[in-house]
């Protein structure tokens, strides 16, 4: 009786770590692809996605955190917004907030990061404002950068992708051998029933 119970004991540890690993990539799965779209799709709707590399705009915004933009007519952009454009001096990436807007035919705007002392060595042109940063999120920087690269996609879709189908292809191929021993044990009681009945007949 001990040993039964031991092993139905392990039988359901099992089974527990089985549907916590389940759980798990299937969670894994659903951020995988709302980030994976939301990445490569975004940008066909205005929306992008971009990981944050300096902690010039702490506390607001963190290192290997990720703001999210949208494109916008600069002509709506105000003083204490938050914009991601392409750098005069460098071309990158950047994300500052606006400081100043000069007005023009065409505005510009004179930004600084947040934990910077002073205001960035040049004036951003209408032409480089990228979009509005309407919100960050933490930590997601590095793996939304990922996403964004073919390999990053297939990875964080098809690892907790393939566990998924492994996991459900074990429990097909258990059911199936449950069923088996389960005929076999008929099987064999109908044979013994069948045994048992020969036997006791008379002559």
């Amino acid at each position: 009786m001990a040993s039964k119970e031991m092993t139905t004991g392990t039988k359901g540890k099992r089974g527990g770590l089985r549907m916590s690993v389940e759980i798990a990539s299937l969670l894994l799965l659903i951020f995988s692809l709302l980030l994976g779209v939301s990445v490569l799709l975004g940008p066909r709707f205005g929306w992008q996605i971009d990981k944050v590399l300096s902690g010039s705009m702490e506390p607001a915004v963190k290192v290997g955190g990720a703001v999210v933009s949208q494109k916008v007519d600069p002509a709506v952009v105000q003083a204490g917004d938050i914009i991601t454009y392409s750098s005069p001096l460098t071309g990158r990436l950047t994300t500052h907030r606006v400081m100043e807007v000069r007005p023009g035919a065409v505005p510009s705007f004179q930004t600084k990061g947040d934990a910077n002392q002073s205001n960035d060595p040049y004036v951003v042109p209408a032409r480089n404002v990228v979009g509005k940063v309407h919100f960050h999120i933490p930590y997601i920087g590095y793996p939304a950068q990922f996403a964004k690269t073919l390999w990053g996609f297939v990875i964080m879709i098809g690892i907790p992708g393939l566990i998924i189908i492994v996991l459900e292809m074990r429990d097909v191929w258990v059911e199936l051998s449950e069923d088996e021993k389960r005929k076999k044990a008929a099987k064999a009681a109908e044979q013994g029933s069948f045994d048992e009945s020969t036997g006791s007949q008379g002559p």
